[in-house]
């Protein structure tokens, strides 16, 4: 047996039963986040994937599908915490327990902190360059408004007459509408029964389930769908 090491952990798909207690970690600004513990037959694993949002926190048993093990780390309350890591691809559940055991005190990290901290800002004296140089030159004269300009503001404003006026209830359901258009994407309109494409981020997948809880949906975690309460 070789020793477990970076260069031989496991990175193809491996079908495990076992446990994952997912647990409700609150956020200090507001909110929460989800995390979970995969207990095998092989070992523990911290599981992070985005779709744990969905879920209410408890035990859930069943099979596991772990597309990768890994080591990873953070920083939290002045301390480094280490931790293997097991990303799951898919995952068929067979019992849910709300209880979620005893559970040592431990610090953790939003995972969308985790990744945000990553991201490259541009340098501010590049935007300032950058700036600089579609700037006009100090001796050019301002752009003279267009006369043809002016005319048809002037029009525009002699067909303000026509527009249709909305109700507050119907410009209010209006900016909902569209809002859930932005929010949902492809998923919009909604159905009784909706599945939400759990790759397209953890902050967009959670301001979909935040805002299915707000419209009366509830999360099936058998059949990982989302149902329109009656």
């Amino acid at each position: 047996m070789q020793p477990l090491t970076t260069t031989n952990i496991a990175t193809s798909t491996v079908i495990v039963t076992g446990t994952l207690m997912i647990r409700d970690i609150p956020k200090r600004a507001g909110g929460s986040f989800k995390v979970g513990k995969l207990s095998t037959h092989i070992g523990q694993f911290e599981v992070k994937n985005p779709e744990l949002d969905q879920y209410e926190a408890g035990t859930y048993s069943g099979n596991f599908c772990i597309d990768k093990i890994y080591p990873s780390h953070y920083v939290a309350g002045g301390k480094i915490v280490i931790e293997m890591r097991a990303v799951l691809s898919c995952f068929v559940l067979a019992g849910f327990d709300e209880d979620t055991g005893e559970v040592e005190n431990s610090i953790e990290v939003d995972p969308i902190d985790e990744e945000t901290s990553t991201v490259t800002v541009t340098p501010v004296a590049t935007v300032v360059e950058a700036a600089e140089d579609v700037a006009p030159a100090s001796g050019d004269a301002a752009p003279v408004a267009d006369d043809d300009a002016s005319t048809s503001g002037n029009d525009a404003a002699d067909t303000d007459d026509t527009k249709v006026v909305m109700s507050v209830e119907e410009e209010r359901a209006f900016r909902e509408q569209q809002m859930d258009k932005d929010t949902f994407g492809e998923v919009y309109p909604l159905t009784t029964e909706v599945k939400l494409d759990v790759t397209v981020g953890r902050t967009k997948l959670r301001a979909q389930c935040d805002r299915l809880k707000s419209l009366g949906y509830k999360f099936v975690a058998a059949r990982q769908v989302w149902i329109k309460a009656d």
